[in-house]
């Protein structure tokens, strides 16, 4: 298959996985032309892991950390290829996921295609809940209408998408997620066409506790809201709304036999009810200042 391609990694404090998320690059049956990881200023061993891997792979390192957003905006700034990949600095791709992937961007003619993302550690009771509740993928089957691709793992046509601005910067929200949803909704608005495919295969390596669990799953539920003024009772609904969610999930788990997802549900929602005051209490001061 004779397609530029690249592909990025944007990183920050990724010493955990960045190596098997490189590897899994390397080992694919079609190389891309460029790995470029963008180094977020991390303060862990990610800098000198990446030096493991010489001129296999080219580093930009960022003098401060700015966010994803920048990160993925500096990255197709450098990136000169027609296609260009990006994964997630904890994801493992299967050997044929650019193959896969390629394939099929080219077929459907669309502007971004994302793949299947499974969570690769189970065992932990809180990778468990993600998995059934945080799904990172579309189903087992392929979809040409999307509501969104996932940011984790993805191709965009380049040359569909010149001379604009691909990831919004304007909000410290997307510093950390929501600019898949975000950029998604722009390429959907402006007629581009995105696809989902079910046979690119690729593994979430994220090993989460109670806590990081809470703050991912209130950032998911919570997309946009940090550039949204919100009132109380409209906190008090979105509460309520996950209230019942959260009576749903339990009833469910009962009757799966999940039983020990049953306290995570309890957890989350109890964060879930602290960071919503919390972020109402925040916006109430901002208005007032």
């Amino acid at each position: 298959m004779n397609l530029q391609i690249s592909i990025y990694i944007p990183a920050f404090n990724a010493e955990s996985t960045i190596k098997l998320c490189i590897n899994s690059i390397l080992a694919q049956t079609v190389r891309p032309l460029e790995i470029l990881v963008i180094d977020d200023a991390s303060t862990d061993n990610t800098k000198n892991i990446l030096l493991e891997f010489g001129d296999k792979i080219n580093v930009i390192k960022n003098p401060t950390n700015l966010g994803l957003s920048h990160s993925m905006n500096i990255a197709n700034n450098h990136l000169k290829t027609k296609f260009i990949a990006k994964i997630d600095a904890d994801v493992e791709l299967c050997s044929d996921w650019i193959e896969v992937l390629m394939k099929k961007i080219v077929k459907e003619k669309v502007t971004l295609i994302g793949g299947k993302m499974y969570e690769k550690y189970t065992k932990n009771k809180y990778n468990l809940w993600r998995s059934i509740r945080l799904k990172q993928n579309w189903g087992e089957y392929d979809l040409s209408k999307p509501k969104f691709i996932f940011g984790c793992n993805n191709i965009l046509d380049s040359s569909k998408v010149e001379n604009i601005e691909k990831y919004r910067t304007d909000s410290d929200y997307f510093k950390t997620n929501g600019e898949d949803i975000e950029f998604s909704n722009f390429l959907k608005k402006n007629n581009h066409k995105l696809f989902y495919c079910s046979d690119a295969v690729c593994y979430h390596l994220q090993d989460d506790t109670g806590i990081s669990l809470s703050k991912r799953y209130w950032r998911y539920i919570h997309y946009g809201d940090g550039m949204k003024n919100r009132n109380f009772f409209k906190t008090i609904k979105n509460i309520l709304r996950q209230l019942k969610k959260t009576i749903k999930w339990i009833l469910s788990d009962i009757f799966n036999l999940n039983f020990k997802l049953i306290p995570i549900n309890i957890v989350i929602f109890f964060y879930f009810l602290i960071f919503d005051f919390e972020f109402y209490r925040i916006n109430k001061i901002k208005n007032k200042l």
